[in-house]
């Protein structure tokens, strides 16, 4: 691994999580992960900093089930898929505007004793999470962004094999969504840490892309894991500690 860093029904329903206001019993429970909607699944201390996963499918969100089992004391995980607003044709090719799901995202984005929560983007998620932060700078602490650039369709596992079979294929271009967004990454102002294999394939711009582009935020860094893609049961070790440093620098800065 190789670090480098430079200095009526609430929308969040959907995911089977109603935020609790203050004063409200929190509505998930520590322990093992559990399953709260469709490919939603939670974990840790429902009163301790949120940390939301945003991956690209249903069909991923088993994939993370190992990192949910082994919680930090003070935090509770949320594993979320890309919430997109509608099912899409078969192999179409989605460019929409990541502010739609981003704005699903808000009914999550719950501060806890004035801790604010975290946001991490995994493949297609990484333009909905960097959209939250751009739309609602004053709800999220930090961002993790994992495979910035890879297709979803190019994520191995035994659970998307099988989804192939049955379900019409869906690509979504996370590379020109990022781009379009460009012009609005210098606004970024939370602690950044991009994950990403060292063997990024040729074409593919990967974290580089964002690099050059958040200009704005407190600290940046880049996490490299052998590999072209970051794969949670291969890397748990490396985004557990990217995770863990990055919670240290948002604690730093007081968020």
């Amino acid at each position: 691994m190789t670090i480098h860093s430079s200095a009526g029904r609430p929308a969040g329903a959907a995911f089977g999580i109603v935020p609790s206001s203050p004063g409200e019993a929190p509505t998930a429970r520590c322990g093992a992960s559990r399953e709260v909607g469709p490919g939603c699944l939670v974990a840790g201390d429902p009163a301790g900093r949120r940390i939301i996963l945003v991956h690209a499918a249903s069909s991923e969100s088993r994939a993370w089930t190992r990192l949910l089992r082994a919680v930090p004391a003070g935090q509770e995980w949320v594993a979320v898929p890309r919430p997109d607003p509608a099912p899409v044709n078969s192999a179409s090719l989605l460019r929409g505007d990541p502010g739609v799901p981003a704005a699903a995202l808000r009914p999550l984005l719950t501060l806890r004793r004035s801790r604010k929560p975290l946001l991490i983007g995994c493949g297609s998620g990484v333009p909905v999470a960097l959209r939250a932060v751009v739309d609602f700078p004053e709800l999220v602490g930090g961002l993790l962004l994992i495979d910035p650039m890879a297709e979803e369709t190019a994520r191995p596992g035994v659970l998307r094999r099988i989804a192939a079979r049955i379900l019409p294929p869906v690509a979504r271009d996370s590379a020109a969504e990022l781009r379009a967004m460009a012009p609005a990454l210098d606004a970024v102002r939370v602690p950044v840490t991009l994950v990403q294999g060292k063997d990024v394939p040729d074409g593919l711009p990967g974290a580089s892309f964002l690099e050059q582009r958040l200009t704005g935020c407190r600290t940046l860094t880049v996490v490299t894991v052998p590999g072209q893609q970051v794969l949670p049961a291969k890397h748990e070790a490396a985004i557990r500690g990217a995770l863990a440093a990055l919670v240290a620098s948002v604690e730093r800065g007081g968020a």
